[in-house]
């Protein structure tokens, strides 16, 4: 019996049928600051006619300079699970999907991606199962090398429990990455779809409880910012003198959880919706009456224009209760998502409203690069937009944003793309001076239906469009959601850690970029060749979304030399 380990990167995608590269690493080495977390995958090859009974695995404290210790509790690892693809994405505006050089390899198959929440696993024989190891670095860290071991243990039928100790070194740099991101990051999530998927009456305690998990993973991964639906927070009633009254009970909850979480921006959901074409229209936010009854809001009862007066003073009332709270400065406020050409002029009177009620909150929304000028204050356009010569408006932050579109060439988070085309959208976001990265699909656990039928993520990647969607191409693979529903907890994935390193990257970049441009004249050495390096990451490395490198080893050699630059700034 000969049971194969061996090392693989944090962008490598460790398929059931692989097998030990030439020279496989079997000890980890890795890099990092204070405040950073590494990761690395340890991969297990079962031979045919055995089967593991249960594969668990251990870590030990790892020992440093002087005494100092990375406790083992900074050693956190997860057994991954395979999504079966159905299909690779396709889309008429980015024929170079047909080439297969842009997938992993050819749908149908098994891909690499979710966490599992056991802590022990069975592995079938004839498989290579990946196991992901992150190292978190505390920020008082000691400079240095600590050293330890990953312990594995596979129980096999009829024979002694197989062994097996991975050496593992983390060298700890001497400067710490900032406590908050450097890039504003925004992943939506819907809490009433959390609340349906696990059978929970909305707003219960066990509601809140899944809320509360869901702000510690983000605040986890370096998101900063949550999407916030003022009309499910807040309940608003007409008095018996038609004044509008407010209940922000669950509104404060909601802010203060996920700002102990360490995700302090409140992005107002949307108010405003496409309407058919050409026009866009307001949403209906729920008002009851004084005696606590629904008032009919909707549009057969009131029309666009009888209804905004009512939209305008809950909004009115909604912000002035953040100003109160001191929340204002870290708040921005959503109209409608993704206008066109077709709708613009809609778009824009309907955007104009919005300023008329609120003149100091920043509006946001996912835009195209053309129009709208003076109605938008974040501009949030997909990633394929920021090609050489695009416009930066002086009085407009850009951001950046991907969901079904982009597609091949262009970069993007699917089930089946290399991890590298995750990673790299945060790098350009930094070269090209971008200051937002937002995605739709946090945790989309919801069938792509108009009828109630049961969804397992864990089974179907794409909300079951790629089933029940006729006449319409399917949701890519892993488009929905980047997480997963677990029974106690949120599960993570292999994409949504990469995420969160290239969330670190940008950090790295951006301290970089600061330490060179306040370096002194005794650093003036030092500056120059990190000046260098950074432009030869804007120049070759991440230049424009696409013309990036899909060179693994290319881009984990840039971080380590930005971090060596760091080293001699810092």
């Amino acid at each position: 019996m000969s049971i194969d380990y061996w090392i693989a990167t944090a962008l490598d995608k460790v398929f059931p049928d692989s097998f030990p590269p030439p020279r496989a690493a079997v000890r980890a080495d890795l890099t990092a600051a204070r405040g950073e977390t590494e990761d690395f995958q340890v991969a297990i090859r079962i031979p045919k006619g055995v089967t593991v009974r249960r594969a668990s695995w251990s870590a030990t404290d790892l020992v440093g300079p002087r005494g100092a210790r990375l406790s083992s509790e900074c050693v956190e690892a997860h057994w991954e699970w395979c999504i079966h693809v159905t299909h690779e994405p396709f889309h008429r505006c980015f024929p170079e999907n047909a080439d297969p050089a842009h997938w992993l390899r050819r749908a149908p198959a098994l891909f690499p991606d979710a966490f599992l929440e056991a802590p022990a696993i069975g592995i079938r024989d004839e498989w290579t199962q990946p196991l992901w190891v992150s190292v978190r670095v505390p920020h008082d860290a000691r400079p240095g090398i600590y050293e330890g071991h990953l312990g594995l243990a596979l129980e096999i039928r009829n024979v002694p429990i197989e062994r097996a100790e991975i050496p593992l070194r983390v060298r700890v740099r001497p400067y710490a990455l900032p406590a908050r991101p450097t890039l504003r990051h925004t992943e939506w999530m819907f809490p009433s779809l959390v609340a349906d998927y696990y059978r929970l009456e909305r707003w219960s305690e066990s509601h809140w409880r899944w809320i509360e998990r869901i702000a510690a993973d983000m605040g986890r991964h370096r998101q900063d910012m949550i999407l916030t639906p003022f009309g499910e927070l807040v309940e608003a009633r007409r008095d018996r003198h038609g004044r509008m009254q407010f209940d922000f009970t669950r509104l404060d909850r909601w802010v203060r959880l996920f700002r102990a979480a360490g995700v302090d921006w409140i992005e107002g959901g949307h108010v405003g919706r496409h309407g058919g074409d050409p026009v866009f229209a307001w949403n209906r936010i729920p008002i009851r009456d004084a005696r606590g009854r629904p008032l009919d809001v909707s549009p057969a009862a009131l029309s666009e224009e009888a209804y905004a007066p009512l939209l305008g003073e809950f909004l009115r009332g909604v912000h002035a209760h953040l100003r109160a709270r001191g929340w204002a400065d870290r708040t921005v406020q959503h109209f409608g998502d993704e206008p066109s050409k077709r709708n613009f002029d809609s778009w824009k009177q309907h955007a104009a409203r919005l300023r008329e009620w609120l003149p100091d909150v920043s509006i946001i929304d996912a835009a195209p690069p053309e129009d709208l000028d003076g109605f938008i204050d974040i501009r949030v356009s997909q990633i394929q937009h920021f090609m050489p010569g695009w416009r930066r408006r002086a009085n407009e932050q850009a951001w950046c944003y991907v969901c079904m579109e982009p597609q091949a060439p262009f970069p993007n988070r699917f089930l089946n793309q290399a991890s590298i085309r995750n990673r790299i959208q945060f790098w350009l976001a930094w070269s090209l001076g971008l200051k937002g990265f937002l995605h739709w699909g946090y945790a989309y656990w919801k069938p792509h239906l108009p009828v109630a039928i049961e969804l397992s993520p864990w089974t179907d990647s794409t909300g079951l469009s790629a089933i029940f969607e006729e006449g319409r191409g399917p949701w890519p693979p892993g488009d929905p959601h980047i997480v997963y529903p677990g029974r106690d907890s949120i599960c993570s994935s292999l994409r949504w850690e990469v995420v969160r390193k290239g969330m670190e990257d940008h950090a790295t970049l951006s301290l970089l970029e600061q330490a060179v441009e306040s370096a002194g004249r005794r650093e003036a050495a030092a500056a120059r060749r990190g000046r260098t390096l950074l432009n030869r990451i804007r120049g070759t490395i991440a230049p424009d979304p696409r013309n990036y490198t899909r060179d693994d080893a290319l881009l984990l050699a840039a971080r380590e030399a930005a971090g060596h630059a760091l080293e001699h700034l810092i």
